[in-house]
């Protein structure tokens, strides 16, 4: 299986309106309205982040995890089934659906008698799983306290994750939409730039004069190292513990401080 989201899904009949045609800003408009996004950014005291499926792996965020809020799972995350520990890995861990991966966990039981030796399963929710509890308050919490809303690469069609941002709109603050395809809530957004994400985001990082590292990290992996079948273990490296990372490993578009003007908070709810 390889890091192909929407073909690891059942079928299901109500999946939106897809195949929306794509509009894009000229280089004009394009430039003029990040001009306003950074002015924006600049003002805000806190900013929430909405993206869609796989841009966070894009930008190395699967192996730095505390302020993002994956609604949907992560396909690099496996998950213990008794204890909860998380498990972020190298490599796409091979099944989807809240299915066990064939790994077991190895976290010391009080004491370090034995490990606790529960089952992994992946986090990717199908159609008809529940959203985690956990990530959902994380992202619901965000999103009221944010007076700036982005939304990145996702048509906020699927519920209830795509009516977060209109929790900032209540509450006074503003709300940003860079698709290149129409999106549910356009109606609703205070700017709409039609244009590639990493591209406006290199463009807002210049502005805000914030440098894009290279990402030092262990290399991401398309496919599991064993595909003869998905409940067997895959042979690949595992970081259970976030805090092992050396600092400049870490992606600064999570950071707590990522040295915006007023020092605005910037966290992430992945939709």
């Amino acid at each position: 299986m390889s890091v192909n989201y929407a073909a690891g899904l059942s079928p299901y009949p109500d999946k939106g309106r897809c195949g929306l045609p794509e509009l894009f800003d000229s280089p004009e408009e394009l430039n003029q309205k990040v001009d306003e996004l950074a002015d924006m950014v600049r003002k805000a005291s806190n900013v929430v982040i909405h993206t869609g499926a796989g841009i966070s792996t894009s930008c190395g965020i699967p192996d730095f995890r505390d302020h993002l809020a994956e609604l949907h799972g992560n396909m690099f995350v496996e998950e213990c089934t008794k204890c909860g520990k998380q498990y972020v890995r190298d490599c796409v861990v091979g099944t989807m659906g809240l299915k066990p991966t064939g790994r077991f966990c190895d976290v010391p039981k009080v004491r370090g008698l034995r490990a606790c030796r529960g089952k992994l399963v992946d986090t990717i929710l199908d159609w008809e799983d529940s959203l985690p509890d956990k990530d959902l308050n994380l992202a619901d919490e965000a999103s009221r306290k944010a007076d700036l809303a982005i939304t990145l690469g996702t048509s906020l069609q699927i519920k209830p994750s795509g009516n977060l941002p209109l929790l900032t709109k209540r509450k006074g603050g503003k709300l940003v939409i860079i698709n290149l395809q129409p999106t549910k809530h356009d109606r609703y957004a205070d700017l709409r730039i039609h244009g590639y994400v990493d591209e406006v985001m290199t463009q807002l990082m210049h502005r805000l004069n914030i440098e894009i590292p290279v990402w030092t990290g262990p290399p991401t992996k398309l496919e599991p190292k064993d595909e003869v079948n998905n409940h067997h273990p895959i042979d690949c490296n595992g970081i259970s513990d976030s805090s092992h990372i050396k600092k400049e490993e870490r992606n600064p578009c999570i950071d707590e401080k990522p040295h915006l003007p007023k020092r605005a908070k910037v966290e992430t709810a992945c939709t």
